[in-house]
C-alpha cells in the first residue's frame, strides 16, 4: 500500500489502479529532466531515485533521494510549472504513472496532494 493512499477508499482505489501505467528505467536514466513541462505523476513500485537541481553556479545539487512508495512529479501538474528538479533512478527502477488530464480527473488523488503540497519543504523551488 503507498502512503499516500491510506486514506482512499476501495472505490477510488480500484478507480486510480485502473488508470497506473508502468514502465522501467536503468541505472542512471533520468525519469523526468529539470524545466522540462510535466505531464505525468509517479509512483515509485520498486528502486530507488535521486532528486537534483541545478544551482545558480551551474553546478548540480542533490536535493532529495526516494524510494518504493514514494512520489514525484505532482508539482508541476498542480501548479502547471515546469519540472523543478532532475530525477535519475539509482540502480533499476520500476515505476507507475498517471498522465495528466488522467490525474486531472482523479479528484480523490488530486485533493490529497493540494493538501499535501503545504507541507513541502521548498527547497526545489
Amino acid at each position: 500500500m503507498v502512503p499516500l493512499f491510506s486514506n482512499l477508499d476501495e472505490y477510488e482505489l480500484l478507480t486510480i489502479s485502473d488508470a497506473l501505467h508502468e514502465e522501467s528505467f536503468e541505472d542512471s536514466q533520468a525519469v523526468l529532466t529539470e524545466g522540462e513541462a510535466g505531464d505525468k505523476f509517479y509512483l515509485i513500485k520498486e528502486g530507488n531515485v535521486v532528486c537534483t537541481k541545478r544551482q545558480s553556479d551551474g553546478s548540480i545539487k542533490e536535493v532529495k533521494r526516494l524510494t518504493t512508495g514514494e512520489y514525484f512529479g505532482e508539482l508541476a501538474l498542480l501548479t502547471d510549472k515546469p519540472r523543478q528538479a532532475t530525477v535519475t533512478a539509482e540502480g533499476s527502477l520500476t515505476v507507475l504513472w498517471i498522465n495528466r488530464e488522467t490525474f486531472n480527473n482523479l479528484v480523490c488523488i488530486k485533493e490529497l496532494l493540494v493538501r499535501k503540497m503545504g507541507t513541502y519543504n521548498i527547497e526545489l523551488v
